[in-house]
């Protein structure tokens, strides 16, 4: 009785110590198998460093012309391509007798304080755009392609549902300008360009 006791005590021992090692043993490859399952979890949750977005200027379509621009970033890098035209109030050119008006391309290149796109920045941009004068009262017209390049800096405040307002101010200069002599009066283009301006647009996710 005493060694049928013994052994059944045996028999248990070895039991109890295999499955408190189980565990143990299998913990090394339950963890190797679920580091892979909780990594692209992580990926996927993180921040996106790709941004893309498009924007209008009002002010564009307030005066007769419009204004579409559409943006790819990446972290504080923005590239922004845009179709613009405009006509300009009498006071922006200062030529009386002419109605003055252009539409034109242009890119920038931006550089964002933050990672996000947000707040402030400055860049540098270009562009080609066709000017158009009109002697006021006539059939008259001229018209004159230019090409400017110039900086800019602005600041970028975030709204609700991914939209933003961009308040910013350029400083261009213009080539190929020339004057253009209409019936007698001339219209002289500027070499320099002030331009303020507020966008509004859309941060896609």
């Amino acid at each position: 009785m005493n060694r049928s006791t013994s052994l059944l005590s045996s028999v248990l021992a070895t039991t109890l110590v295999a499955a408190l090692a189980a565990p143990a043993l299998a913990s090394p490859d339950a963890a190797a198998d679920a580091a892979p399952a909780t990594a692209p979890a992580a990926t996927l949750h993180g921040p996106r460093e790709l941004h893309a977005d498009a924007e209008i200027d009002p002010t564009a379509y307030a005066l007769a012309g419009n204004s579409i621009h559409v943006g790819i970033g990446y972290r504080h890098l923005r590239v922004d391509l845009g179709n613009f035209a405009m006509a300009l109030p009498a006071f922006a050119h200062a030529d009386d007798g002419f109605d003055v008006s252009f539409t034109g391309y242009g890119a920038k290149l931006q550089y964002f304080g933050s990672a996000a796109q947000r707040g402030w920045f400055a860049g540098i941009d270009a562009g080609v755009l066709k000017l158009d004068a009109r002697r006021q009262g006539t059939d008259l017209a001229g018209h004159q392609v230019q090409i400017g390049a110039g900086v800019h800096a602005g600041y970028r405040i975030a709204l609700p549902a991914g939209f933003y307002a961009t308040p910013w101010l350029g400083v261009g200069y213009n080539f190929n300008t020339s004057p253009i002599t209409l019936g007698g009066s001339t219209y002289t283009p500027s070499k320099f360009s002030v331009f303020p301006a507020v966008h509004l647009g859309y941060q896609f996710r």
